[in-house]
């Protein structure tokens, strides 16, 4: 047996009818909070990753505790040419590649930053004079038993930094 409904909110007075116009009316407004549920969502989500929103203006990389200074906070904005994130568990990496009229430059300034920040250089060094050439630089993590390695290479008008955060000790001897 089916029910008749009468739409209290109606001047006309009570219709019978097997579906009533208030159920569409309730089913479209379901319908309508869980789209601007889904919205708000994704909004939130893409606000969290705060860093990929605008990497020519990052002030620092971010890996959990760690902040590494990016090279945009000593030298300004550079147009970003390329983001790449590997190992997001594990070994975390994340390179950033520019464009600069001024490599030498830039790469002067930041590797002077990172020296002043307890960052040391590894291997035989680097020469900024030199292109395409390569700069490698370590320093302990937050994290203990953890450190960050970060990796320069550049050529005439363009450097990428990588900064990948690995388990391991350095030795200090």
């Amino acid at each position: 047996m089916k029910k008749h409904v009468c739409c209290l909110t109606s001047n006309v007075g009570c219709r019978r009818s097997t579906q009533p116009k208030f159920l569409f009316f309730v089913a479209a407004k379901r319908q309508q909070g869980i789209l601007f549920a889904a919205v708000l969502f994704f909004c939130l989500l893409s606000a969290c990753a705060g860093e990929d929103a605008d990497p020519a203006a990052l002030k620092t990389y971010d890996f959990g505790r760690d902040k590494v200074p990016s090279i945009t906070a000593v030298v300004g904005e550079r147009t970003v040419t390329e983001v790449a994130s590997e190992g997001k568990n594990e070994f975390p990496s994340k390179q950033y590649t520019y464009q600069s009229n001024s490599v030498a430059d830039d790469l002067s300034q930041y590797t002077q930053l990172l020296q002043e920040q307890a960052w040391t250089t590894t291997g035989d060094g680097y020469n900024l004079k030199e292109s395409p050439g390569s700069a490698q630089f370590v320093k302990e993590s937050a994290d203990n038993g953890q450190i960050l390695i970060l990796f320069i290479t550049y050529e005439e008008n363009q450097y990428a930094i990588k900064v990948t955060k690995l388990e391991a000790l350095i030795d200090h001897t």
